[in-house]
């Protein structure tokens, strides 16, 4: 049971990266970019229910898989998943009982990232999107796409890191 976390989160990996494309091929008619994020939104979920330094743990090794498989500017997924990770698991008890407050942390992660890399892609001339372009065709557009994903997710998730969480009472001494 407790190999299911993190299995989940190498599935996750996968999909985002490869089958999302085919299920979801973007079109030419269509302008938006669709950034998936979805083990970004787990790995916050796993960091407000199990704890800061766990969601470090699983930000710093999505982050550098991230980077080697689909980034070409080393260093900057490692950094700012590892980073998000951890701040997102210095929530409030709150958090972990509000759904919305649970979305609005997510939102705010999700935004960040896609905010922080473009800011360093832009800054060293990677990309030549204008802000405005950036913020109607592509963050906005993944921030539904997240939030959705957060929607489906949030409630069995919870659930099962409880679970987990339970188990590990019980099996500690």
């Amino acid at each position: 049971m407790r190999y299911l976390l993190p299995l989940f989160v190498a599935v996750l990996f996968l999909f985002e990266g490869t089958w999302f494309q085919v299920l979801f091929p973007r079109t030419l008619e269509s302008e938006f970019i669709w950034v998936p994020r979805f083990t970004l939104v787990l790995i916050v979920l796993i960091s407000i229910y199990k704890g800061s330094s766990t969601g470090l743990i699983y930000g710093i090794i999505v982050g550098f898989f991230q980077d080697v498989v689909y980034s070409s500017l080393l260093g900057i997924y490692l950094f700012s998943y590892g980073l998000l990770g951890y701040m997102s698991g210095v929530s409030y008890e709150a958090v972990k009982n509000r759904v919305t407050l649970l979305f609005v942390v997510v939102v705010l992660v999700v935004s960040s990232l896609e905010l922080f890399t473009y800011g360093i892609y832009q800054g060293i001339g990677y990309t030549a999107m204008p802000f405005a372009d950036f913020a109607q065709y592509r963050w906005l557009p993944s921030l539904l796409l997240n939030g959705v994903f957060l929607m489906i997710i949030v409630f069995p998730i919870r659930k099962l890191i409880r679970r987990l969480n339970d188990e590990e009472r019980l099996l500690s001494p």
